[in-house]
């Protein structure tokens, strides 16, 4: 997926739910409900994030899920819909959350910590905009903010859209997120978008017999950082 561009310069403006959209948002969301429900059955609290919790979906859209604790691996391995998944290790910092991600073929991506989570890091999904199976179910839609730095608020048959870089007190207000927490997201964001995307210190696929915990310790063993990381947990 092409690179999205920051837009810092953009009024308020209201955008109403074409045919089209309401037809590829109800399809998205059908299927973020039958993962999350999937992994609800196996004891697994989950939620959606981004674009299908906010409502502001494309056709390019994904079905972004996110675990927020600490599970064995092994509980996602047994779960049919998921045994073809592409399956990676990430760590994009000294300082970040290792995550085990899985992939499908139908764009829906399940990400889990592999290493505790900091409460940072809950606020990041916040920040971008969440719900759970129950929200969905109840046809809610949440504000949040988009990869764009546009700020989302749902309304009606459609969602209100404006900048938070000229916008940023509503966005405090709307989101009940520190400024340190937007000012950081805005920082982190625009210079992704004016350097690109910098890389990450870990990215580890992993074949269809391994397993994400042994993979990580086998790496640890080998890497100070993941191992420093690992030690804080």
């Amino acid at each position: 997926m092409p690179r999205e561009k920051v837009i810092r310069h953009i009024g308020r403006e209201y955008h109403h739910y074409s045919e089209e959209e309401k037809r590829v948002f109800s399809t998205l969301r059908i299927k973020a409900v039958n993962v999350l429900c999937v992994l609800e059955q196996t004891g697994i609290n989950a939620f959606v994030h981004g674009s299908v919790a906010r409502g502001d979906i494309t056709s390019a859209s994904d079905v972004d899920i996110h675990i927020p604790v600490r599970i064995p691996s092994y509980q996602l391995d047994i779960i049919e819909d998921f045994k073809f998944a592409d399956r990676r290790i990430l760590m994009g910092t000294p300082n970040s959350t290792i995550h085990g991600v899985m992939s499908t073929h139908d764009n829906i991506t399940i990400s889990f910590p592999l290493s505790s989570p900091n409460e940072r890091e809950h606020e990041f999904y916040r920040f971008s905009g969440f719900l759970y199976a129950r929200d969905i179910q109840q046809n809610n839609r949440i504000p949040g903010v988009t990869k764009q730095l546009l700020l989302i608020e749902p309304k009606g048959d459609g969602y209100w859209i404006s900048s938070i870089s000229t916008n940023k007190q509503r966005a405090i207000k709307v989101l009940s997120l520190s400024q340190r927490i937007i000012d950081e997201r805005i920082r982190v964001l625009e210079r992704r978008d004016n350097i690109g995307r910098t890389g990450v210190l870990l990215d580890y696929s992993l074949s269809p017999d391994e397993n994400f915990e042994l993979c990580l310790k086998q790496i640890a063993d080998r890497n100070v950082l993941v191992r420093r990381m690992l030690k804080r947990t």
